[in-house]
């Protein structure tokens, strides 16, 4: 599967979440509202391959931070993912003969994986970095980004001391937007040197290092994997729920249930039932499409309200407040300035 065949930015692997959840727990967060948070059991939510839309990620990370109250709780739960989470992808990217061939199999699965991202490898004669491109549906959190970069990170590593390699191929991390909590605690945390108000969050590694063979590789290891996860990714049928996420993000504006059921030959009545089965009704998963798109595009400061409203299929401004007043507990204009303004005086 080529890079254009790749399915749309709008599901994620949910099981790749599971030390994220943990973290959680270990914090005392009830079972029952993270299970309450997906509409699904953590039984569900470890089955095989299991994707969900992508606004859950957004959900599960806003959770996060307002039950724990830290900033860096995406740090925190990133560094149980190395020795918690396995999939093809970190299967392959340990047996990977070189940090070179291991980013490549990243860049080319990651997105099957995370949704949010896309993975992209940029050479310069000085270093390598390894920059994560948002182009989901709805934007990535900080937490998110946190949370992929330090495992990340922990996966570099991993593979230089199995191989018997002392040296540090990570050179520095680069992370958007203004630092949340002290520089130090990011620093100590990468165990590198942080840069903030980067374009793209990235990694930046060291281009000797990066080519450098690593442990004697297991080829046909390698290849049953890189089979495995082509087949995997190609025999992934997307749910009820991921295909009207899919019809959701592409026009919220026009969105219609028995338009949906249509242009997929459902009868309404089965499709509804279906979709309650996975925890959902059609006007509720809109509702949250709506709410997460107007974070986005007020945070983005681009746009008017009366567009903004227009966009996400509202029939006036009043409407929309209503549902920002329910979402935000606010007035879109005050939650818009909230994050301009700052942006604006620096």
């Amino acid at each position: 599967m080529t890079k254009s065949d790749q399915p749309p930015l709008n599901a994620f692997y949910a099981p790749t979440l599971l030390p994220a959840i943990e973290e959680l727990l270990a914090r005392g967060i009830a079972r029952d509202a993270i299970e309450a948070l997906f509409r699904r059991s953590l039984f569900e939510l470890r089955a095989p391959f299991m994707r969900v839309p992508l606004c859950l990620s957004r959900r599960f990370w806003s959770f996060a931070v307002e039950q724990t109250g830290d900033p860096l709780i995406g740090v925190a739960a990133g560094r149980r993912f190395v020795s918690t989470a396995t999939n093809g992808l970190t299967y392959l990217f340990d047996v990977a003969a070189s940090l070179d061939s291991a980013c490549q199999y990243f860049e080319r699965f990651f997105p099957f994986f995370n949704g949010h991202f896309q993975a992209q490898i940029v050479r310069d004669p000085g270093h390598v970095e390894l920059r994560l491109l948002d182009g989901g549906s709805v934007k990535a959190l900080a937490p998110t980004t946190d949370y992929i970069l330090i495992s990340l990170c922990s996966m570099l590593r991993r593979k230089f001391l199995a191989s018997g390699l002392a040296r540090d191929p990570i050179l520095g991390v680069g992370l958007a937007g203004t630092c949340r909590a002290e520089p130090q605690a990011y620093e100590q945390a990468f165990r590198a040197p942080v840069l903030w108000g980067q374009a793209q969050p990235s990694i930046r590694l060291d281009p000797q290092l990066f080519v450098t063979a690593l442990t004697p590789g297991n080829h046909e290891l390698e290849h049953t994997l890189v089979e495995l996860l082509e087949q995997t990714r190609r025999n992934s049928e997307p749910t009820l729920l991921e295909q009207a996420s899919d019809y959701l993000i592409s026009d919220l504006a026009g969105a219609d249930w028995q338009q949906f059921c249509a242009s997929r030959h459902l009868i309404e009545r089965t499709a509804a039932r279906r979709l309650k089965a996975l925890g959902w009704r059609f006007s509720e998963l809109l509702d949250e499409y709506r709410r997460c798109r107007a974070e986005d595009l007020l945070q983005a400061g681009e746009l008017e309200l009366v567009e903004i409203s227009d966009r996400l299929g509202y029939s006036d401004v009043q409407s929309f407040n209503r549902a920002c007043l329910r979402w935000l507990g606010c007035a879109p204009g005050v939650y818009r300035a909230r994050w301009v303004q700052p942006a604006v005086q620096g």
